[in-house]
């Protein structure tokens, strides 16, 4: 018997708020909001702004993210939309796919020439997330914009320790990031990563701190006079010098249309709960069409053990879901999709019926391309009859291939002590974003280009304005109206299951922030199953799955994408809030 490694982690609770965030640094600026009389929307918008600072190998300012907002008492959530959206002149042929190369990136990516498509200028999509905070903010806040950026300000200047994790990730991505000046400047040392103090930093080194000034001064200006010079002014101009220099595609037309939506989230019933996700082109839809079918399939006492059926089941209304994700879901401005669906009641219950049969999962094999490839010309299910207002003739795709995005983003989970709940997620679309810096600006900018299907023909194909089908997967949980749970992760396409078991955790099993989040894992988003190392004797009872499960390590895997690593805050009927984040991650929760 070899000794194993147990990593746990303790929540925060209080009766005046909780926060929970991707680093230290951001959540300890939104309590610092909440502790100054600010509500959960100042606080969310301070700990984004921080992050977007702090974690350029996760996200950015200028990439683009969702944000929910839960007020006790209205019956509904609001949803902040700034996703991802491409350049007005970009095309559905702009990369052309490297056929003699095959890279594993662990989350799927179309391989085009030069990795054109998630480096460099022409993987840039119109940046979004500093117009949709701060709308946020000037919505729903309380607190002036000037106090609510003044942590981000600092962080900039002050700079953030370049830690093991951020060498690594500049280690993986050194070629790019030395191929950009701006890049090269901000992130590395002499054209290489920061040697971090791995050893200790309590007596055996300091880290290097990466300082910003530049995109200090920017931010600088944002908080004196709104998101505006960045899209319309001064700012703008400087950015788009910097991109015209580069080659690049955004326009000031671009800037100009970047307008984020304020809106009424998507939502179902689940159990005695209403569960709450963002309406644009995002991990929303599978996420709530996998409760839908889970909850087909259990309707009367759901399995809360993890036995081999719980893990059998909960596989298989993943694969059904993401088979027609790959295949169905894009930009509804563009192409028709079926999201209700995939939503509905009636739908969920076919697939019941198929799993509860015991038909085999659609899922590709190893002699067939990767899922996301696969099931782009292939409909497993046809959802349509169940469409209201179906077009006469539904939609056929048949591209050659199909893209499925990288990783790089953050998590922002806050309740306050009046109740009102938020879920933020934002990103750069792979880390480091595009490895291209905005020198004028301070800005690093994302690669959104990267989520679209770099072949023509699918419903996720590039085309001019148009929403990439992102993964970010921010909920929130209501009952009666009031909110109850704020939930997000950080983690690529592996959020959206991530995300389904944190609920499952919360409102079947009865579980507390930190045990929710601490629980074992699945994914099935992939031909195969991955599965936390504390389920190995269950799976290895899976007859059906042996030989195509692999394990996830537990033994000291900081940073792990593999399982995503959620992040949350929940309150309980006695008003007590607690915020907690997945034990093998450097994230943060505080609670007053």
């Amino acid at each position: 018997m070899l000794s194993r490694q147990t990593v746990t982690r303790s929540a925060a609770a209080g009766m005046r708020g909780a926060v929970a965030a991707a680093r230290r640094r951001s959540a300890e600026a939104a309590a610092e909001l909440l502790a100054a009389g600010g509500n959960a929307v100042d606080a969310g918008v301070a700990a984004a702004l921080v992050a977007g600072v702090v974690e350029p190998m996760e996200t950015s300012l200028g990439g683009s993210g969702f944000m929910l907002v839960g007020i006790p008492g209205e019956g509904s959530v609001h949803s902040i939309e700034f996703g991802p959206r491409a350049p007005l002149a970009a095309r559905a042929d702009m990369f052309r796919i490297d056929a003699g190369r095959h890279v594993e990136r662990g989350l799927g990516i179309s391989i085009v020439v030069g990795d054109a498509n998630v480096q460099g200028i022409s993987a840039i999509g119109v940046p979004a997330t500093l117009r949709g905070l701060l709308l946020a903010h000037q919505r729903f806040g309380k607190l002036p914009r000037a106090r609510v950026m003044q942590a981000a300000v600092a962080a900039a200047y002050d700079g953030f320790p370049a830690d093991s994790y951020f060498a690594l990730e500049a280690l993986a991505n050194l070629s790019a990031l030395r191929a950009d000046p701006g890049a090269r400047s901000m992130f590395l040392v002499d054209g290489l990563p920061p040697v971090p103090p791995h050893l200790g930093t309590a007596s055996l080194g300091v880290p290097l701190l990466i300082r910003q000034p530049a995109l200090g001064r920017t931010l600088e200006l944002i908080a004196e006079r709104g998101a505006e010079p960045l899209y319309e002014g001064e700012l703008a101009r400087s950015l788009l010098s910097t991109v015209g220099e580069l080659g690049g595609l955004l326009s000031q037309q671009d800037l100009s249309a970047c307008v984020p939506v304020v809106t009424r989230a998507r939502s179902i019933r689940f159990r005695d709960v209403e569960v709450w996700a963002p309406t644009a082109p995002s991990g929303a839809v599978t996420q709530l069409q996998m409760l839908q079918i889970w909850q087909a399939l259990h309707a009367d006492r759901p399995p809360l053990e993890d036995t081999p059926r719980r893990i059998r089941d909960l596989a298989a209304a993943s694969w059904h879901a993401f088979a027609d994700r790959y295949h169905w879901l894009g930009d509804p401005d563009f192409v028709p999709v079926p999201d209700e669906a995939l939503l509905s009641a009636g739908y969920a219950a076919d697939i019941a019926a198929a799993i509860r049969a015991g038909h085999p999962p659609p899922r590709s094999s190893a002699s067939d391309a990767a899922p996301w490839n696969h099931f782009a010309s292939r409909a497993v299910h046809d959802p349509w009859p169940h469409q209201p207002g179906r077009p006469p003739r539904p939609p056929v795709w048949n591209p050659g291939g199909a893209t499925e995005p990288t990783a790089g983003t953050t998590q922002v989970s806050v309740i306050d002590a009046g109740g009102m709940a938020v879920s933020i997620t934002h990103t750069a679309a792979n880390h480091f974003g595009a490895k291209v810096v905005c020198p004028r600006t301070g800005l690093l900018l994302d690669a959104a280009m990267g989520w679209f299907n770099a072949l023509p023909d699918a419903a996720n194909s590039i085309a001019g304005g148009k929403r990439p089908l992102a993964n970010m997967g921010p909920m929130l949980v209501t009952r009666g109206g009031h909110p109850v749970a704020a939930i997000g992760a950080p983690g690529g396409r592996r959020i959206i299951n991530a995300m389904v078991q944190i609920v499952l955790n919360l409102v079947e099993r009865g579980m507390g922030a930190g045990d929710a989040v601490h629980a074992p894992r699945i994914d099935a988003s992939g031909a195969g199953l991955l599965a936390s190392e504390r389920l190995a004797a269950v799976v290895e009872d899976i007859a059906e799955l042996r030989g195509s499960t692999a394990l996830v390590s537990e033994q000291h895997e900081g940073f792990g994408y593999e399982l995503a690593r959620p992040v949350i805050a929940v309150r309980d009927g006695d008003g007590v809030t607690s915020a907690a984040v997945d034990p093998f991650s450097r994230g943060y929760a505080v609670a007053d």
